[in-house]
């Protein structure tokens, strides 16, 4: 039983699948992603993608991770690395993400109507991938633009008539849309040039015997629950003037929408399938609703639970796709992605925990090739079934279940334990909704967070930046990923599930 009750116990999601029925706006735009091509994943020519990353605007925060610095004995595993890339998103993500554009559409002012009408959901994607900002941070919004131009704050107003230039829709990502991009994560194998502590600022470890060469890299995104009002803290955190009827909340799973305030909270209920509580409906109960930060707050850990089996279940399902093809068992090592400075309440590494937990149990046998999973840098050491050498028995494992290690690791760490070999080394790492990867590290500031230190230890700055690697990085290499069918690019997911919703 989870330490908050049973309300918060629930499994979700299924998985059998999102049974939200489609629109006749969604089904037409799924339609549309059923003619996609998959990337032929041929040969990739580093030479022009070398030049690709040379015409890029920014300077780099250092030069030891760019592909041209490589020996070129690698020349051929990297460009099998860079074809490897692509975006990807949780199945129930993909609903929201259909949600969202009719939502825009037909409630959207002036400025939002004219970007949000001509989209595809490949768009939609790649929107998110393009016009997010090169570094993004701080509690202040301090940021760095694709054209050089820095600055703080500034974001509340893009998408109304009250933006200004250069921070406008069409350029940048509202806070709306960075509430979305925090949902979405880009994989791919990688390079390590180092083992990845925080403060290796690029240093190249020419001993190869001191970490895994290469492995798998995937950036997910915590809820940004320090900006009041915004992203994440609009459906996790229960605040006096936020939760009000005039601001949308307090309504019914299926109560329709008469004001577009009303609407925009329908697509978050229908997403976590739970109901808007209002300010004055709930009070700490120390199950449900929990203690926060502001003392007059309530954190609502129920939602903070689904969010992050989110993430959870596109870490697993991904690293078992990854691992399966390469005929190996996935070492996974996880971080605590929103657990730093965008923390709000003291027991949110708890339900970290319990959920990472219930969701390995929870997909089971679809997971035959995880071996381990790794904890590393966390302050509980033992949490429900999890802690250092524990196993997680799953249904037909060929180990008999999952592994778990938590303690203090460095991503790409030498897997030197004789039970480890052959392992195929899946790292997790904190990215942002609002930067490219290394977010920070396109500032200089090498060592300040693990998103800028994963930029300075793989090649990520690089295969995951969607301005160089054009062909894969991109909205029409979206992968989904499911529970019930793994991890299919976005045309095979399309056509299964518009063949499904037809019977």
């Amino acid at each position: 039983m989870s330490t908050f009750g049973a309300d918060v116990e629930q499994v979700w999601p299924t998985v059998e699948g999102d049974s939200r029925p489609l629109t006749k706006f969604g089904r037409k735009l799924l339609e549309k992603c059923t003619d996609l091509q998959k990337p032929a994943g041929g040969p990739v020519d580093i030479a022009e993608f070398i030049n690709r990353s040379t015409e890029f605007p920014l300077t780099f925060g250092v030069e030891s991770v760019r592909v041209s610095r490589q020996p070129t004995a690698r020349h051929a595993r990297i460009a099998s690395q860079i074809s490897s890339v692509y975006p990807v998103i949780h199945e129930r993500t993909l609903g929201l993400y259909l949600q969202y554009l009719e939502h825009k559409c037909q409630w959207g002012n002036s400025v939002e109507r004219p970007v949000y009408q001509k989209l595809s959901l490949c768009g939609l994607v790649q929107r998110l991938l393009e016009k997010r900002c090169a570094s993004f941070f701080a509690r202040h919004d301090k940021f760095l633009l694709l054209t050089g131009e820095t600055g703080a704050s500034g974001f509340e107003p893009i998408g109304s008539t009250k933006e200004t230039a250069p921070l406008v829709l069409e350029h940048v990502l509202s806070y709306d849309d960075i509430k979305l991009s925090a949902l979405l994560s880009v994989s791919s194998h990688t390079e390590f040039i180092n083992e990845g502590e925080r403060a290796n600022c690029g240093r190249v470890t020419h001993d190869r015997r001191t970490l895994e060469p290469e492995g798998v890299i995937m950036g997910l995104i915590g809820a940004r629950l320090s900006r009041r009002n915004l992203m994440e803290f609009q459906d996790i955190v229960i605040a006096r003037p936020q939760n009000t009827p005039e601001n949308g909340y307090g309504m019914g799973l299926d109560e329709p929408a008469t004001t577009q305030a009303e609407d925009y909270r329908r697509l978050w209920r229908n997403f976590y399938e739970s109901r808007d509580s209002l300010y004055t409906g709930v009070s700490i109960d120390h199950q449900r609703f929990g203690v926060s930060r502001n003392k007059q707050d309530i954190f609502d850990n129920l939602v903070m639970k689904r969010r992050y089996a989110i993430s959870f279940d596109m870490l697993l399902l991904e690293a078992q796709a990854r691992a399966q093809e390469a005929g190996k068992q996935a070492y996974i090592h996880v971080v605590g992605f929103g657990l730093g400075v965008w923390k709000v309440a003291p027991q949110q590494e708890r339900i970290f925990l319990e959920t990472f937990e219930q969701r390995i149990r929870e997909l089971d046998k679809r997971l035959s090739h995880i071996g381990v999973v790794h904890f590393s840098w966390f302050s509980l050491t033992d949490c429900g079934g999890l802690h250092n050498g524990a196993v997680i028995k799953t249904d037909g494992h060929p180990a008999g279940g999952i592994r778990v290690h938590i303690s203090k690791r460095n991503p790409a760490q030498k897997l030197s334990s004789p039970e480890h070999e052959n392992m195929l080394l899946v790292v997790s790492y904190a990215w942002d909704g609002n930067a490219l990867p290394g977010n920070e590290f396109w500032m200089k500031m090498l060592k300040s967070t693990g998103d800028s230190s994963t930029a300075c230890s793989t090649l990520i700055t690089e295969l995951h930046n969607p301005h160089i690697n054009t062909e894969y990085c991109n909205g029409n290499n979206l992968h989904i990923a499911s529970p019930e069918l793994g991890v299919l690019h976005i045309a095979e997911y399309a056509r299964h599930v518009l063949q499904k919703d037809s019977h």
